[in-house]
């Protein structure tokens, strides 16, 4: 294992470092660090003023080898992002490594918990710990000695932050329920087989699960899914937030738990007993159309015109009266027709003729429809068949396309149930 660190030019006095109920006396932080954690290897970053005044005493009191990397002063930002790249330079992926950063400049404790957490996640470093000496709290606590901590519990919290990034751009929480089943495992081992709070742990798993659900939902375009997990997540949010209370590492979901219930409200449908089943069909729709501008918003352009072509056949046989819009035989037999009026139509207005529906002919802004069909299903075919023709569209021009059939379907009514 390696022992990054950090040095500066201050005056170094000798103090008991404590972590947990580990003592090491030492001047230098990085010196009890080595008695703690036992690396392979000492990796100092230094300026040559910082290496000069303490280099030498520092290497004569640890029995590690120790490498010396030169560093600028970390005076303006060119500079810092050289630091980073130091510290990126001694590092391998899949190494394992850990951090003290208490000396140094003031800028180095926040460079060497972004560099852990940068490495651990892009190069699958295993980060064994980051230790930081607070000197100024042990002078205040208790004179002479100082308290050490392992702050790499708090990596996590970057780690919230690029889920709830990924959350807010693409209404995917599966990272979030990662991180959440994360919390359960490690709650339950310290709740050490309290019942209460094992019960209270187990709806932290409820939570993660309906969030993976949704996310699975969302991506393989079942909005059925969706809808009956979402109708049920504000419930397990409220269950878990006592064991995410209870954990302090836990405290940025807590702090995110509404964000999520308010991004996917809109797509929860509610039951209401004694619905007929053209009302329940009229609020699948409302909700399914919902469903399409809320794959727009994050651009998952893929769900959007596959969802969009799929409402256009549910929507043309709730207006014909056929309710089992789930039932394949039904839809295929539908959109033949509306294939076939839709072809009529666009012969006749080529020829100038006038054009009547026969079996459309009670659909609602008929040619608007019969017009829609061949575009939007055009396009539908252009994406999931992963442009696999002679001239497939330009991703600029079809999202233009998505966007102007979305556009189109908001114009469709939905009537009165």
């Amino acid at each position: 294992m390696k022992l990054l660190t950090f040095l500066g030019t201050g005056r170094y006095d000798e103090t008991v470092y404590v972590l947990d109920t580990r003592e090491q006396s030492a001047r230098y932080a990085p010196v009890a660090s080595c008695a703690f954690l036992r690396p392979d290897e000492l990796i100092v970053f230094a300026t040559k003023d910082a290496q000069d005044a303490h280099g030498d005493s520092l290497r004569a009191a640890v029995s590690v080898p120790v490498t010396f990397v030169p560093i600028p002063l970390g005076a303006n930002e060119r500079e810092l992002w050289e630091i980073f790249e130091c510290i990126g330079n001694a590092v391998q992926p899949r190494d394992q490594v850990a951090f003290d950063i208490t000396h140094g400049l003031r800028s180095s404790p926040l460079i060497g918990l972004l560099a852990a957490a940068f490495l651990r996640a892009g190069l699958d470093v295993n980060v064994r710990a980051v230790l930081y000496g607070a000197f100024d709290v042990g002078k205040v606590v208790s004179p002479g000695r100082t308290p050490m901590f392992d702050l790499s519990p708090m990596l996590a919290l970057l780690e919230w932050a690029n889920a709830a990034d990924r959350f807010n751009r693409t209404g995917d929480a599966r990272y979030l329920a990662n991180l959440v089943e994360r919390q359960r495992k490690t709650s339950a081992l310290a709740a050490k087989g309290d019942p209460e709070q094992l019960r209270q742990i187990g709806a932290l798993g409820n939570l993660a699960s309906t969030l993976s659900k949704i996310s699975q939902g969302v991506q393989l375009i079942r909005p059925r899914q969706v809808m009956e997990q979402v109708a049920g997540l504000s419930e397990r949010v409220e269950r878990a937030r006592p064991a995410m209370e209870r954990a302090a590492s836990a405290q940025p979901f807590s702090l995110l738990l509404e964000h999520v219930i308010e991004i996917y409200k809109p797509l929860e449908q509610v039951a209401v007993p004694n619905d007929t089943v053209r009302t329940q069909v009229r609020q699948m729709l409302f909700t399914e159309r919902t469903l399409i501008h809320w794959y727009a918003e994050r651009e998952l352009w893929a769900q959007a015109i596959s969802l969009a072509r799929e409402w256009f056949v549910s929507w043309v046989m709730f207006q014909l009266g056929v309710l089992n819009t789930t039932q394949l035989d039904a839809r295929e037999r539908i959109s033949h027709v509306v294939g076939a009026e839709a072809s009529d139509f666009i012969k006749a207005k080529q020829a100038e003729k006038p054009f009547t529906p026969i079996f459309l002919a009670a659909v609602p802004q008929v040619e608007t429809v019969l017009a829609l069909w061949n575009p939007l299903t055009d396009a539908r075919n252009d994406v999931l068949h992963a442009g696999m023709r002679d001239e497939p569209g330009k991703p600029d021009d079809l999202i233009k396309q998505i966007k102007q059939h979305i556009e189109t379907l908001d114009t469709l009514p939905l009537g009165e149930a």
